[in-house]
Protein backbone atom coordinates (compact mmCIF):
# COMPACT_ATOMS: atom_id res chain seq x y z
CA UNK A 1 0.00 0.00 0.00
CA UNK A 2 2.85 2.37 0.80
CA UNK A 3 4.41 1.70 -2.58
CA UNK A 4 1.07 2.32 -4.26
CA UNK A 5 0.53 5.59 -2.36
CA UNK A 6 4.05 6.72 -3.22
CA UNK A 7 3.49 5.89 -6.88
CA UNK A 8 0.25 7.86 -6.90
CA UNK A 9 1.95 10.86 -5.30
CA UNK A 10 4.72 10.79 -7.91
CA UNK A 11 2.17 10.44 -10.67
CA UNK A 12 0.34 13.52 -9.40
CA UNK A 13 3.61 15.46 -9.19
CA UNK A 14 4.50 14.48 -12.75
CA UNK A 15 1.01 15.46 -13.92
CA UNK A 16 1.26 18.84 -12.19
CA UNK A 17 4.67 19.47 -13.74
CA UNK A 18 3.36 18.49 -17.17
CA UNK A 19 0.37 20.81 -16.86
CA UNK A 20 2.57 23.67 -15.68
CA UNK A 21 5.02 23.04 -18.50
CA UNK A 22 2.15 23.06 -20.97
CA UNK A 23 0.86 26.38 -19.67
CA UNK A 24 4.35 27.87 -19.81
CA UNK A 25 4.81 26.55 -23.33
CA UNK A 26 1.61 28.24 -24.43
CA UNK A 27 2.70 31.42 -22.65
CA UNK A 28 6.07 31.35 -24.40
CA UNK A 29 4.48 30.67 -27.78
CA UNK A 30 2.06 33.55 -27.46
CA UNK A 31 4.40 36.17 -26.02
CA UNK A 32 7.71 35.27 -27.60
CA UNK A 33 7.64 38.18 -30.03
CA UNK A 34 9.97 41.09 -30.65
CA UNK A 35 9.98 43.40 -27.64
CA UNK A 36 9.30 46.41 -29.84
CA UNK A 37 8.44 47.27 -33.40
CA UNK A 38 11.61 47.22 -35.55
CA UNK A 39 12.65 50.72 -36.55
CA UNK A 40 13.18 49.72 -40.18
CA UNK A 41 9.96 48.83 -41.94
CA UNK A 42 11.85 46.47 -44.25
CA UNK A 43 12.78 44.39 -41.21
CA UNK A 44 9.21 43.26 -40.59
CA UNK A 45 7.84 40.11 -42.16
CA UNK A 46 4.34 40.33 -43.62
CA UNK A 47 1.49 38.55 -41.82
CA UNK A 48 3.36 38.35 -38.51
CA UNK A 49 2.32 40.18 -35.35
CA UNK A 50 4.82 42.48 -33.67
CA UNK A 51 4.62 44.27 -30.38
CA UNK A 52 4.16 48.00 -30.72
CA UNK A 53 5.71 49.43 -27.56
CA UNK A 54 4.89 53.13 -27.20
CA UNK A 55 6.51 55.97 -25.34
CA UNK A 56 4.67 58.01 -22.75
CA UNK A 57 2.56 57.30 -19.65
CA UNK A 58 1.02 54.00 -20.74
CA UNK A 59 -0.28 51.40 -18.30
CA UNK A 60 -3.08 48.91 -17.87
CA UNK A 61 -5.87 49.17 -15.33
CA UNK A 62 -3.89 47.30 -12.66
CA UNK A 63 -0.76 49.37 -13.31
CA UNK A 64 1.02 46.73 -15.41
CA UNK A 65 2.53 47.41 -18.81
CA UNK A 66 0.66 48.14 -22.01
CA UNK A 67 1.52 47.76 -25.69
CA UNK A 68 -0.16 47.50 -29.06
CA UNK A 69 0.22 45.01 -31.87
CA UNK A 70 1.04 45.59 -35.51
CA UNK A 71 0.87 43.31 -38.50
CA UNK A 72 2.03 44.35 -41.94
CA UNK A 73 0.06 43.18 -44.94
CA UNK A 74 0.63 43.42 -48.65
CA UNK A 75 -1.89 46.09 -49.59
CA UNK A 76 -2.15 49.86 -49.18
CA UNK A 77 -5.10 49.50 -46.81
CA UNK A 78 -4.95 49.92 -43.03
CA UNK A 79 -7.18 48.84 -40.19
CA UNK A 80 -7.01 50.31 -36.69
CA UNK A 81 -8.84 47.87 -34.43
CA UNK A 82 -9.96 48.66 -30.88
CA UNK A 83 -10.33 45.60 -28.67
CA UNK A 84 -13.30 44.95 -26.43
CA UNK A 85 -13.26 43.45 -22.97
CA UNK A 86 -15.92 44.72 -20.57
CA UNK A 87 -16.39 47.98 -18.71
CA UNK A 88 -15.72 49.43 -15.25
CA UNK A 89 -18.23 52.19 -14.50
CA UNK A 90 -17.52 52.35 -10.74
CA UNK A 91 -15.43 51.04 -7.88
CA UNK A 92 -17.51 47.91 -7.45
CA UNK A 93 -16.78 46.85 -11.02
CA UNK A 94 -13.15 47.95 -10.83
CA UNK A 95 -12.65 45.60 -7.88
CA UNK A 96 -13.74 42.63 -9.98
CA UNK A 97 -11.58 42.26 -13.10
CA UNK A 98 -11.71 39.17 -15.30
CA UNK A 99 -9.18 36.62 -14.09
CA UNK A 100 -7.95 33.51 -15.85
CA UNK A 101 -8.25 31.36 -12.72
CA UNK A 102 -11.93 32.26 -12.51
CA UNK A 103 -12.38 31.06 -16.08
CA UNK A 104 -10.67 27.77 -15.24
CA UNK A 105 -12.58 27.23 -11.99
CA UNK A 106 -15.99 28.28 -13.30
CA UNK A 107 -16.25 31.30 -10.99
CA UNK A 108 -17.82 34.64 -11.94
CA UNK A 109 -15.63 36.14 -14.62
CA UNK A 110 -15.63 39.78 -13.58
CA UNK A 111 -16.33 42.95 -15.52
CA UNK A 112 -13.21 43.84 -17.52
CA UNK A 113 -9.63 42.86 -18.35
CA UNK A 114 -7.18 44.76 -16.13
CA UNK A 115 -4.08 43.71 -18.09
CA UNK A 116 -3.15 42.15 -21.42
CA UNK A 117 -3.74 38.38 -21.11
CA UNK A 118 -0.88 36.16 -22.19
CA UNK A 119 -3.18 34.41 -24.67
CA UNK A 120 -4.15 37.63 -26.47
CA UNK A 121 -2.74 36.64 -29.85
CA UNK A 122 -4.80 33.45 -29.82
CA UNK A 123 -7.98 35.56 -29.78
CA UNK A 124 -7.24 37.49 -32.96
CA UNK A 125 -9.29 35.56 -35.51
CA UNK A 126 -12.15 36.52 -37.79
CA UNK A 127 -11.35 39.58 -39.87
CA UNK A 128 -7.95 39.87 -38.14
CA UNK A 129 -6.78 36.42 -39.29
CA UNK A 130 -4.05 36.27 -41.93
CA UNK A 131 -4.29 32.49 -42.42
CA UNK A 132 -7.92 32.37 -43.61
CA UNK A 133 -8.19 32.33 -47.42
CA UNK A 134 -11.80 33.52 -47.15
CA UNK A 135 -10.94 36.61 -45.10
CA UNK A 136 -11.28 39.67 -47.36
CA UNK A 137 -9.05 41.66 -44.98
CA UNK A 138 -6.18 39.17 -44.72
CA UNK A 139 -3.80 41.35 -46.74
CA UNK A 140 -4.54 44.55 -44.83
CA UNK A 141 -2.07 46.25 -42.51
CA UNK A 142 -3.45 46.19 -38.95
CA UNK A 143 -2.78 48.12 -35.76
CA UNK A 144 -4.48 46.41 -32.82
CA UNK A 145 -5.17 48.31 -29.60
CA UNK A 146 -5.71 46.01 -26.59
CA UNK A 147 -8.21 47.11 -23.95
CA UNK A 148 -7.20 46.87 -20.31
CA UNK A 149 -8.67 49.93 -18.61
CA UNK A 150 -12.44 49.41 -18.44
CA UNK A 151 -13.07 52.92 -19.81
CA UNK A 152 -13.94 52.48 -23.50
CA UNK A 153 -10.38 53.61 -24.41
CA UNK A 154 -10.96 57.20 -23.21
CA UNK A 155 -10.33 57.49 -19.44
CA UNK A 156 -7.79 59.82 -17.87
CA UNK A 157 -7.91 59.23 -14.11
CA UNK A 158 -6.24 57.30 -11.30
CA UNK A 159 -9.14 56.29 -9.07
CA UNK A 160 -8.61 55.10 -5.50
CA UNK A 161 -11.18 52.57 -4.36
CA UNK A 162 -11.81 50.11 -1.54
CA UNK A 163 -12.79 46.48 -1.96
CA UNK A 164 -15.54 44.86 0.07
CA UNK A 165 -12.93 43.49 2.47
CA UNK A 166 -11.70 47.02 3.20
CA UNK A 167 -8.43 46.79 1.26
CA UNK A 168 -7.59 49.67 -1.05
CA UNK A 169 -6.45 49.64 -4.66
CA UNK A 170 -5.83 52.02 -7.53
CA UNK A 171 -7.67 51.73 -10.81
CA UNK A 172 -5.87 53.27 -13.76
CA UNK A 173 -8.48 54.61 -16.16
CA UNK A 174 -5.71 55.29 -18.65
CA UNK A 175 -7.36 54.49 -21.96
CA UNK A 176 -6.82 57.92 -23.48
CA UNK A 177 -3.07 57.94 -22.88
CA UNK A 178 -2.73 54.35 -24.07
CA UNK A 179 -4.55 54.98 -27.34
CA UNK A 180 -2.77 58.24 -28.06
CA UNK A 181 0.63 56.65 -27.47
CA UNK A 182 -0.15 53.72 -29.77
CA UNK A 183 -1.51 56.03 -32.46
CA UNK A 184 1.59 58.25 -32.30
CA UNK A 185 3.74 55.17 -32.77
CA UNK A 186 1.56 53.82 -35.57
CA UNK A 187 1.41 57.10 -37.49
CA UNK A 188 5.19 56.96 -37.93
CA UNK A 189 4.79 53.59 -39.61
CA UNK A 190 1.70 54.16 -41.75
CA UNK A 191 1.88 55.38 -45.30
CA UNK A 192 -1.25 57.23 -46.39
CA UNK A 193 -3.78 54.40 -46.69
CA UNK A 194 -5.88 53.90 -49.78
CA UNK A 195 -8.64 52.71 -47.45
CA UNK A 196 -8.71 53.21 -43.68
CA UNK A 197 -11.04 51.12 -41.54
CA UNK A 198 -11.40 52.27 -37.92
CA UNK A 199 -13.10 49.34 -36.20
CA UNK A 200 -13.80 47.80 -32.82
CA UNK A 201 -15.88 45.18 -31.06
CA UNK A 202 -18.02 45.64 -27.94
CA UNK A 203 -16.26 48.22 -25.74
CA UNK A 204 -13.82 48.69 -28.61
CA UNK A 205 -16.70 49.67 -30.87
CA UNK A 206 -17.26 52.66 -28.60
CA UNK A 207 -13.54 53.39 -28.75
CA UNK A 208 -13.48 53.25 -32.54
CA UNK A 209 -16.40 55.70 -32.73
CA UNK A 210 -14.84 58.12 -30.22
CA UNK A 211 -11.40 58.17 -31.86
CA UNK A 212 -12.51 58.05 -35.51
CA UNK A 213 -12.45 61.81 -35.99
CA UNK A 214 -8.92 62.30 -34.65
CA UNK A 215 -7.61 59.35 -36.68
CA UNK A 216 -9.35 60.29 -39.93
CA UNK A 217 -8.06 63.86 -39.71
CA UNK A 218 -4.53 62.50 -40.22
CA UNK A 219 -5.42 61.00 -43.60
CA UNK A 220 -7.53 63.46 -45.61
CA UNK A 221 -6.96 61.63 -48.90
CA UNK A 222 -7.97 58.15 -47.66
CA UNK A 223 -11.34 56.46 -47.97
CA UNK A 224 -12.68 56.32 -44.40
CA UNK A 225 -14.82 53.55 -42.90
CA UNK A 226 -15.85 53.19 -39.27
CA UNK A 227 -17.32 50.01 -37.79
CA UNK A 228 -18.71 49.22 -34.33
CA UNK A 229 -19.56 45.58 -33.65
CA UNK A 230 -22.00 44.90 -30.78
CA UNK A 231 -21.66 48.26 -29.03
CA UNK A 232 -25.03 49.30 -27.64
CA UNK A 233 -25.53 50.05 -23.94
CA UNK A 234 -28.27 52.47 -22.95
CA UNK A 235 -27.92 54.24 -19.60
CA UNK A 236 -28.67 57.64 -18.10
CA UNK A 237 -25.45 57.16 -16.11
CA UNK A 238 -23.15 57.69 -19.09
CA UNK A 239 -22.58 61.44 -18.65
CA UNK A 240 -21.61 60.95 -15.00
CA UNK A 241 -19.40 57.94 -15.75
CA UNK A 242 -17.62 59.52 -18.69
CA UNK A 243 -17.06 62.93 -17.15
CA UNK A 244 -16.61 62.13 -13.46
CA UNK A 245 -15.66 58.49 -13.03
CA UNK A 246 -13.32 58.30 -16.02
CA UNK A 247 -12.62 62.05 -16.32
CA UNK A 248 -12.43 61.73 -20.09
CA UNK A 249 -12.77 65.49 -20.78
CA UNK A 250 -15.23 64.37 -23.40
CA UNK A 251 -16.39 67.65 -24.84
CA UNK A 252 -12.90 69.11 -25.07
CA UNK A 253 -11.26 65.94 -26.35
CA UNK A 254 -13.89 64.39 -28.60
CA UNK A 255 -16.10 67.37 -29.39
CA UNK A 256 -19.55 66.25 -28.29
CA UNK A 257 -21.54 65.57 -25.14
CA UNK A 258 -22.26 62.01 -23.97
CA UNK A 259 -25.87 60.99 -23.50
CA UNK A 260 -27.85 57.87 -22.61
CA UNK A 261 -27.45 56.36 -26.10
CA UNK A 262 -23.71 56.83 -26.07
CA UNK A 263 -22.86 55.04 -29.31
CA UNK A 264 -25.55 56.92 -31.24
CA UNK A 265 -24.20 60.23 -29.94
CA UNK A 266 -20.77 59.28 -31.26
CA UNK A 267 -22.16 58.30 -34.67
CA UNK A 268 -24.09 61.55 -34.99
CA UNK A 269 -20.92 63.44 -34.21
CA UNK A 270 -18.92 61.40 -36.75
CA UNK A 271 -21.50 62.11 -39.44
CA UNK A 272 -20.60 65.80 -38.96
CA UNK A 273 -16.88 65.55 -38.35
CA UNK A 274 -15.74 62.83 -40.76
CA UNK A 275 -15.44 63.49 -44.51
CA UNK A 276 -18.80 63.57 -46.25
CA UNK A 277 -18.06 60.31 -48.07
CA UNK A 278 -17.05 58.40 -44.93
CA UNK A 279 -19.06 55.20 -44.43
CA UNK A 280 -20.47 54.46 -40.95
CA UNK A 281 -21.23 50.83 -40.13
CA UNK A 282 -22.76 48.92 -37.21
CA UNK A 283 -23.53 45.23 -36.71
CA UNK A 284 -25.63 43.72 -33.91
CA UNK A 285 -27.25 40.51 -32.77
CA UNK A 286 -30.77 41.30 -31.67
CA UNK A 287 -30.80 39.63 -28.24
CA UNK A 288 -27.18 39.98 -27.15
CA UNK A 289 -26.87 38.18 -23.82
CA UNK A 290 -23.66 39.95 -22.80
CA UNK A 291 -24.86 43.48 -23.53
CA UNK A 292 -28.17 42.90 -21.75
CA UNK A 293 -26.31 41.71 -18.65
CA UNK A 294 -23.94 44.69 -18.69
CA UNK A 295 -26.76 47.18 -19.23
CA UNK A 296 -28.64 45.82 -16.23
CA UNK A 297 -25.51 46.11 -14.12
CA UNK A 298 -24.98 49.67 -15.32
CA UNK A 299 -28.50 50.72 -14.42
CA UNK A 300 -28.82 48.80 -11.16
CA UNK A 301 -27.51 51.86 -9.29
CA UNK A 302 -30.03 54.22 -10.82
CA UNK A 303 -33.09 54.62 -8.54
CA UNK A 304 -36.34 53.62 -10.20
CA UNK A 305 -34.69 51.89 -13.15
CA UNK A 306 -36.12 48.47 -13.90
CA UNK A 307 -33.97 45.72 -15.44
CA UNK A 308 -34.49 45.23 -19.17
CA UNK A 309 -35.46 41.87 -20.58
CA UNK A 310 -34.66 40.51 -24.02
CA UNK A 311 -37.60 42.18 -25.74
CA UNK A 312 -37.13 45.57 -24.06
CA UNK A 313 -33.39 45.71 -24.77
CA UNK A 314 -33.96 44.68 -28.38
CA UNK A 315 -36.57 47.42 -28.82
CA UNK A 316 -34.11 50.00 -27.51
CA UNK A 317 -31.42 48.73 -29.86
CA UNK A 318 -33.68 48.72 -32.90
CA UNK A 319 -34.97 52.19 -32.13
CA UNK A 320 -31.39 53.47 -31.98
CA UNK A 321 -30.50 51.84 -35.31
CA UNK A 322 -33.68 53.02 -37.02
CA UNK A 323 -33.15 56.60 -35.88
CA UNK A 324 -29.56 56.64 -37.11
CA UNK A 325 -30.59 55.10 -40.43
CA UNK A 326 -33.25 57.79 -40.87
CA UNK A 327 -31.05 60.71 -39.89
CA UNK A 328 -27.52 59.98 -41.11
CA UNK A 329 -26.18 59.75 -44.65
CA UNK A 330 -23.76 56.92 -45.37
CA UNK A 331 -24.91 54.90 -42.33
CA UNK A 332 -25.50 51.17 -42.81
CA UNK A 333 -26.32 48.31 -40.44
CA UNK A 334 -26.36 44.54 -40.19
CA UNK A 335 -29.01 43.18 -37.80
CA UNK A 336 -29.49 39.48 -37.17
CA UNK A 337 -30.91 36.92 -34.79
CA UNK A 338 -28.57 34.29 -36.22
CA UNK A 339 -27.64 31.61 -33.71
CA UNK A 340 -30.54 32.39 -31.37
CA UNK A 341 -30.71 29.92 -28.48
CA UNK A 342 -33.94 27.97 -28.74
CA UNK A 343 -34.38 27.82 -24.94
CA UNK A 344 -33.32 31.29 -23.80
CA UNK A 345 -33.98 33.31 -26.94
CA UNK A 346 -30.59 34.99 -26.52
CA UNK A 347 -28.03 35.57 -29.24
CA UNK A 348 -24.26 35.73 -29.10
CA UNK A 349 -21.99 38.71 -28.54
CA UNK A 350 -19.66 40.14 -31.26
CA UNK A 351 -18.91 38.81 -34.70
CA UNK A 352 -15.78 40.13 -36.28
CA UNK A 353 -12.84 38.51 -34.44
CA UNK A 354 -14.21 34.97 -34.17
CA UNK A 355 -15.68 32.20 -36.28
CA UNK A 356 -19.00 34.05 -36.32
CA UNK A 357 -17.46 36.39 -38.90
CA UNK A 358 -17.49 33.52 -41.40
CA UNK A 359 -20.69 31.81 -40.27
CA UNK A 360 -23.27 34.52 -39.56
CA UNK A 361 -25.93 34.89 -42.23
CA UNK A 362 -29.09 37.01 -42.51
CA UNK A 363 -31.39 37.36 -45.51
CA UNK A 364 -29.03 35.00 -47.39
CA UNK A 365 -26.20 37.50 -46.95
CA UNK A 366 -23.22 36.58 -44.84
CA UNK A 367 -21.84 39.18 -42.46
CA UNK A 368 -18.46 38.73 -44.15
CA UNK A 369 -20.00 39.53 -47.54
CA UNK A 370 -21.79 42.62 -46.18
CA UNK A 371 -18.57 44.05 -44.77
CA UNK A 372 -16.51 43.09 -47.82
CA UNK A 373 -19.05 44.75 -50.14
CA UNK A 374 -19.12 47.92 -48.05
CA UNK A 375 -15.39 48.39 -47.55
CA UNK A 376 -13.52 46.56 -50.30
CA UNK A 377 -16.05 46.91 -53.10
CA UNK A 378 -17.50 50.31 -52.29
CA UNK A 379 -21.08 49.02 -52.28
CA UNK A 380 -22.53 49.56 -48.77
CA UNK A 381 -26.08 48.51 -47.91
CA UNK A 382 -28.08 47.50 -44.85
CA UNK A 383 -29.20 44.01 -43.86
CA UNK A 384 -32.04 43.10 -41.48
CA UNK A 385 -34.43 45.94 -42.21
CA UNK A 386 -37.35 43.59 -41.53
CA UNK A 387 -36.45 43.71 -37.84
CA UNK A 388 -37.06 47.46 -37.76
CA UNK A 389 -40.71 47.07 -38.70
CA UNK A 390 -41.59 44.51 -36.01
Amino acid sequence: MRKLAKAIRWALVILAVAVTAGILAVYAFVLERPAALPREEAGMKPHQWYKLVPDGPVRSGDGSGYYGLLRKGESRNWMLFFSGGGVSPDGDSAARPIRLRNMLLGRPLGYYFANIPFFKLNTLGGMLAADKPGNPFRDWNIVYLPYTTGDFHIGNREAHYERQDGSSFTMHYNGRNNVQAILDKAYATMDAPAKLLIAGESAGGFGSAFWAGEIASRFPDSEIYQLADSSFLYSDRWPQIVEQEWQADFGERFGFAPDADLIAAAYRHNARRLPSNAVLLQCYSLYDEVLISFQNHLNSRTPGTEPVDLAAWSRELRHSVQTLASDLPNYYYYLTDYGSDMETGMTGHTFVVGDAFYQTEEEDIRLLTWLDDAVNRGKPYSVGSRFLTE
